[in-house]
């Protein structure tokens, strides 16, 4: 996936650095000899040419300044030389997946010290079937190891992975912490195909909406705690063809709600997210 240099300037804190893994950079570090790089060890600078070990930001920021670089193709990030994550160009499963941190999530950051930064992402389900679907669609797009953990009535799917947090915040614009008032739509995916759009909402309404019996045929909600998410949410629902009215205030959940109980909407609703299916890959 390709990624600009203002966009690798963004991943960069207190704590240990983010490297990557990139083809085109080798030919540009093979201009450059190993004291160049004095903050690095001439063992170091060789792991690199070699392409055993990523090259931290601090360097390749660095090499396309100096070399009018604009973007690079990404084949993975880490710290160091730890747990790698790789992306995929933006597609469905992307856009589900988004849906999924949106309706229930939790980017996690703590600061342990000056220098040290521990991050996660935290998505809760209610089915350890949910869950297991959760890591493998993770695992697909990232590469990633993840864990499932029980608490609170829900199962939890937890990714220990600073480039993956970084990334998700600073590219896709998804709130670290429980910052519901911060929650929107990213804007990678309002400019994105209507179907991309169709598997976002379906992410969000799997993680966090509902279809129940209301009086002689059924209703269809989205309940978010963000009125402002849920006007985006709505634009998206009617560009795909499914006029919500605008959310109602639920004062005694401290929540708003998009519902509507209209047959030709809830009709339409199932047909286009509830019975769209996402298999896996391969």
């Amino acid at each position: 996936m390709e990624f600009t240099k203002e966009d690798l300037e963004t991943f960069t804190d207190s704590g240990r650095s983010v490297c990557i893994s990139s083809p085109d950079l080798l030919p540009l570090l093979k201009k450059y000899k190993a004291c160049a790089f004095p903050e690095f060890s001439n063992r170091l600078y060789y792991f690199w040419l070699s392409g055993r070990r990523p090259i931290p930001l601090l360097v390749v920021i660095r090499i396309m300044e100096e070399n009018n670089l604009r973007k690079l193709d990404v084949i993975f990030f880490s710290v160091g030389s730890g747990n790698r994550v790789s992306f995929l160009k933006n597609d469905f499963y992307m856009s589900y997946f988004l849906g999924l941190l949106l309706g229930d999530e939790c980017l996690v950051h703590r600061k342990r010290g000056e220098c040290k930064n521990m991050y996660h992402l935290q998505i809760s389900f209610a089915t350890e079937e949910d869950a297991k679907y959760g890591q493998l669609l993770t695992n697909y797009l990232f590469n990633i190891k993840s864990s499932i953990y029980f608490g609170r009535n829900c199962y939890n799917l937890c990714v220990y992975s600073k480039p993956l947090v970084m990334i998700l915040n600073r590219i896709y614009q998804i709130p670290i912490g429980k910052k519901y008032l911060k929650l929107i739509v990213p804007e990678k995916i309002k400019i994105s195909s209507k179907k991309s759009i169709v598997y976002f909402l379906k992410g969000v309404f799997d993680s966090d909406g509902n279809i129940y019996s209301y009086r002689n045929g059924e209703s269809v909600q989205l309940r978010q705690k963000s009125k402002n998410f849920l006007d985006e949410l709505r634009l998206l629902f009617i560009s795909i063809g499914l006029d919500f009215h605008e959310p109602y205030q639920d004062i005694a959940n401290g929540s708003w709600v998009l519902w509507s109980s209209k047959k030709v909407l809830v009709d339409n609703f199932i047909k286009k997210i509830i019975a769209l299916k996402l298999h896996m890959p391969g």
